[in-house]
């Protein structure tokens, strides 16, 4: 066995023990073309990975490549390329003399570093290609069939490497997802937690029938699980209020679709402010359908809200207001619904709001920042 494939053995070995080690793709593919480079002893060598969507290769790594090329210099993936045709061929491309290639186009950075013979092979991939290694020799080489079943090798090994390095950084991108939704989870269950005790604490018990205790507290978690069920849904953990707006007051408009009105923008409540501004609308329409415009055949609500741009940060100011109901008059004693819309609901959301029973029907006004 000669010295040179004693040397291209011994590189196999090396690299393969490599790729089980290294997890840093960049530090990977830099090693890869470094030790191509001394086991045929051709100091360029560049690894070219496939962009299909910009049609192109870029120099993703190499060695000994003027500053600016690494990273930067692209070639076109088509046929008319050396790279490009070992891309779409999965043929070894061998151009023994540059100067007289005739088949391809010769990339400008080639003849700039003196490039007279080069090879180009495919570096596969498990759904598609990852790209090409090339090796670019500054003299004549006549690259025999032992050169090019070593580089047909070394490229399937890199290729495997590359599928294990990514395989391993999805695995850690997703480890450090589930860590990060897993804490906010956690500080989510915790915020609802305390609002569903709130809300255990603060539902009256005394001159109130059992049952009716526990439909009233029931009625409310569930308005709070709508709520916060919408806010998971939405990407980014966000809701629309009017989709809110939309899923709570659906029970209280089935028989008389016309009877709540909704005219809002858009706009994007995190969990906190989406969970709080949908049982703010459940106990109003609760209310509403025990004591004001909703127990009315033809009462009607106007529920409107709007989005101050010219506040730092922009505020949502919202409105309820009932009509064409029963006479209205401010309640003998506070209840925890009027607490609850008062003073648990502007808390919560970092706002004001202000009930007003006025004779013609209830208005509530709620003003909060959207964040």
């Amino acid at each position: 066995m000669s010295d040179r494939l004693r040397t291209q053995r011994a590189t196999l070995a090396d690299f393969g023990l490599l790729a089980f080690q290294c997890k840093d793709l960049d530090e990977l593919l830099h090693r890869a073309a470094e030790l191509v480079s001394d086991a045929l002893d051709i100091p360029l060598v560049k690894v070219l990975e496939h962009r299909p969507e910009q049609n192109d290769l870029l120099i993703r790594s190499g060695v000994n490549w003027q500053p600016g090329v690494v990273g930067h210099v692209t070639f076109e993936d088509h046929a008319h390329s050396p790279g490009g045709y070992a891309l779409l061929t999965d043929e070894a491309v061998i151009s023994r003399d540059v100067d007289a290639e005739t088949r391809f186009e010769i990339p400008e950075v080639l003849v700039r570093h003196g490039v007279k013979s080069m090879v180009n092979v495919l570096i596969a991939g498990e759904d598609g290609p990852y790209g090409v290694l090339e090796v670019d020799a500054q003299e004549h080489r006549d690259f025999d069939e032992d050169d090019i079943t070593f580089l047909r090798t070394y490229a399937n090994l890199l290729a495997a490497a590359i599928g294990r390095s990514r395989r391993d950084q999805e695995i850690e991108r997703s480890a450090r997802e589930q860590s990060v939704l897993a804490r906010e989870l956690g500080h989510r269950v915790r915020n609802v937690l305390g609002l569903v005790q709130a809300l255990i604490s603060q539902t009256m018990i005394a001159d109130r029938p059992v049952k009716e205790y526990r439909d009233v507290l029931l009625q409310r978690v569930r308005a709070l699980a709508a709520a916060e069920s919408l806010v998971f849904q939405e990407r980014g953990d966000i809701a629309d209020p009017r989709r809110i707006a939309e899923e709570i007051l659906r029970p209280y408009v089935a028989d008389k679709p016309k009877s709540i009105e909704i005219d809002g923008v858009e706009a994007r409540l995190n969990a906190r402010k989406g969970r709080m501004f949908g049982l703010a609308l459940h106990e109003l329409a609760t209310n509403a359908l025990k004591y004001g415009a909703l127990s009315s055949p033809d009462g009607r609500v106007a529920l409107r809200w709007r989005l101050d741009t010219g506040d730092n940060p922009e505020r949502i100011s919202m409105t309820w207001e009932e009509a064409d109901g029963p006479e209205v008059s401010p309640p003998e004693r506070t209840g925890f619904g009027s607490r609850l819309l008062e003073d648990v609901v502007s808390h919560e959301l970092g706002g004001s709001a202000k009930l007003d029973f006025q004779r013609t029907g209830l208005v509530y006004q709620l003003s909060f920042p959207v964040e």
